[in-house]
């Protein structure tokens, strides 16, 4: 935990246990280097995952280095009266014809044609990019005769009719552009839906192994363009567009801002030689950007252009405690989390302005980042790795690698694995932050119900929104109270209620309604009770049964001459005793039905709109209530009579 330490030793065994041992550290622990002497005495590093044999390279393969670019002009272009197309003949530099078939591709260079040859396609330039410096490099590549599978380099140069250069033969390549399948997700899913962790790493040792090759013949690529990687399989890649790599004194032209080093950014590529420091910059680029699916390393929250970043060297993931707290938003913690010490220790020291390794002359090798796969490659295969977290082993993990001193708990909502401090209820903060958006009653505004509003905070689903529930309160008017005299506010609500229902607004004041409201009721038991007058039903009679719910109903059915036991009293009574007493707000409805009707049906024999109620609660309410319990609508039935007695008090009371 305080010292940084070498371990020296022969033991194969001893070395594998200490490098595992140094992915079960916290991320605060300095890991142990591990070395071994080789014959000459010197310290150098195990290298057991795969056996590469250093095969001797011949020289007739290997490229001169230059320092200064080919004196042939950058523009100057060869003499080209017609362009081959579809069924054209071309001829070969070697001798003999090839016809070329349909068109399968068009850039900005030029044409990619079938051929009579399925193992070869050719590529016919455009006139404007037929340079004779191309025709010069293209004449360089061929005389080394480099045979690498998956590198399509040139193999032939071809001619028109007129015997005038207009390009050359490649092998042909099959697969999905880097570009358009691994580094976009729903792509990567789609074209790869079985391809894990491992299979990414395989891959970047498969590419790794092709730049290799280049590399060991003094080739620079220049343009890693992961549009020009073709993808069958981890073990199965192709390399197109190999005439702009880096050949001696003729430069790459082209390039790719993310795969830039910092020191060439903004400059025109034709004029100057890479350095194998600047491809090792674009090397560590495709690595993190195939490690994180399509993510470049210097993408953040809140920085400036792509370029800029690059240029400041600006990295946003942590490493140890040193963060600048800008990490993209989204699955890219997650992913960055689960690597390797070894391959996030590489990255950030490449990336980041200040590590060891970001200098143009101290980028590591291809070689250096080989060891770092491969071995990376053994953890996983061992099941080291998904020892420690299983997680780990897949493309898109849904949270931080685990730590062996936290307790997880799955979230009820999206099922992942989660640090208890950071749910709530058996939810995660993102779940909790997820939810559902409606409109307001009123004004149809969007609001925002969460998941944290519901499980959480446990509440309600409001129909309106804050503003409208806020003018609602307000006070639109005073009013004068014609009997106490006093000032008592209607809020905008009840005017909106008043208004919709088409009533008037009370003119006594909510004390003196109340009052009224007890003193009329009183007077209506007592009249009725000591009253010898039979012109009307007693309030009395009506409260021998105290849960009638048909108070009303009855004397309705009084205004038209319906006997007590007639067709719509017993069908209302039946379904009081057998449906509405047995539902769970039965009981309540009744009794506050029970507690009010009297009172409304009093204050009905006594209005001097009394037949005009009776034939519209008659042909509105009940006869509707009626015809809805036949058709055994019971629920609609409860509500609609409910809607009476509201609509009954507010024009009595």
């Amino acid at each position: 935990m305080t010292h940084k330490l070498l371990l020296i030793t022969q033991d194969n065994s001893l070395a594998k246990d200490i490098l595992a041992l140094n992915e079960n550290h916290s991320v605060k622990a300095n890991i142990i280097r591990v070395r071994r002497l080789d014959n000459k005495g010197c310290l150098s590093e195990f290298s057991w995952t795969t056996k590469r044999k250093n095969k001797l390279i011949p020289t007739n393969e290997i490229f001169d280095i230059k320092k200064v670019v080919s004196i042939i002009p950058e523009k100057e272009l060869n003499k080209v009266s017609t362009l081959p197309g579809e069924q054209s003949l071309v001829y070969i530099s070697t001798g003999g014809n090839i016809r070329l078939l349909e068109k399968i591709a068009t850039g900005g260079e030029g044409s990619i044609y079938k051929t009579m040859n399925p193992n070869f396609v050719a590529k016919v330039y455009k006139k404007d990019n037929n340079t004779c410096r191309t025709y010069k490099k293209i004449q360089l590549m061929i005389s080394k005769n480099l045979e690498c599978q998956g590198i399509c380099f040139p193999k032939e140069i071809i001619y028109n009719k007129n015997k005038e250069f207009v390009g050359y033969l490649m092998p042909t390549a099959r697969g999905k552009e880097l570009q358009k399948s691994i580094f976009i997700k729903p792509l990567f899913i789609k074209n790869f839906p079985n391809w894990r962790k491992r299979d990414t790493v395989e891959l970047c040792v498969t590419i790794l192994n092709k730049i290799k090759y280049l590399h060991d013949r003094n080739i620079i690529m220049g343009d890693i363009n992961p549009s020009n990687i073709l993808v069958v399989s981890p073990t199965e890649i192709y390399f197109v567009d190999t005439d702009s790599y880096q050949i001696e004194d003729y430069p790459c032209p082209v390039g790719t801002i993310n795969y830039t080093a910092p020191e060439i950014q903004r400059k025109h590529f034709a004029t100057f030689l890479r350095t194998i420091g600047h491809e090792n910059f674009a090397v560590a680029t495709l690595l993190f950007m195939i490690m994180l699916p399509g993510k470049p390393p210097y993408s953040q929250q809140g920085g400036e252009d792509p370029v800029s970043n690059i240029i400041n060297m600006d990295f946003s993931y942590a490493f140890k405690q040193n963060s600048n707290k800008r990490t993209p938003d989204g699955p890219w913690r997650y992913i960055w989390s689960h690597l390797t010490y070894d391959l996030k220790e590489a990255f950030y020291n490449t990336f980041r302005e200040d590590g060891d390794k970001s200098a143009e002359n101290k980028r590591l090798t291809v070689d250096e980042w080989l060891y770092i796969f491969e071995y990376y490659l053994n953890l996983l295969d061992s099941g080291k790795l998904g020892n420690q977290d299983k997680m780990s082993e897949e493309l898109f993990p849904t949270r931080h690698k685990k730590n062996p001193n936290i307790q997880y708990v799955s979230c009820m909502l999206c099922k992942n694995e989660i640090d208890e401090k950071q749910c709530r209820n058996g939810i995660c903060r993102s779940c909790l932050a997820l939810g559902e958006t409606y409109y307001c009653r009123e004004c149809r505004k969007e609001i925002f119900y969460s998941n944290n509003d519901r499980y959480v905070k446990k509440s309600k689903k409001y129909e309106i929104c804050v503003d409208c529930f806020s003018y609602g309160k307000q006070v639109h008017s005073n009013i004068n109270c014609i009997e106490c005299g006093a000032y008592f506010e209607i809020t905008n609500n009840e005017w909106d209620y008043f208004s919709k229902k088409g009533l008037d607004v009370p003119k006594r004041c909510p004390n003196c309604r109340e009052a009224r409201k007890n003193s009329t009721y009183n007077y209506s038991i007592n009249s009725s009770t000591s009253s010898n007058q039979n012109s009307n039903p007693p309030i009395r009679d009506l409260l021998q049964n105290k849960g009638s719910f048909c108070f009303i109903t009855t004397a309705v059915c009084e205004y038209y001459g319906k006997p007590d036991d007639c067709e719509e009293l017993t069908i209302l009574r039946n379904y009081r005793d057998n449906w509405l007493s047995q539902q769970v707000d039965g009981k309540l409805i009744i009794a506050e039905y029970y507690n009010v009707a009297p009172l409304l049906v009093s204050l009905l024999y006594n209005s001097s709109k009394y037949e005009y109620y009776c034939e519209l609660l008659w042909n509105i309410y009940i006869i509707p209530c009626i015809e809805l319990i036949k058709n055994n609508k019971l629920e609609e039935c409860k509500n609609l009579y409910k809607t009476m007695v509201q609509f009954l008090d507010n024009q009595l009371t």
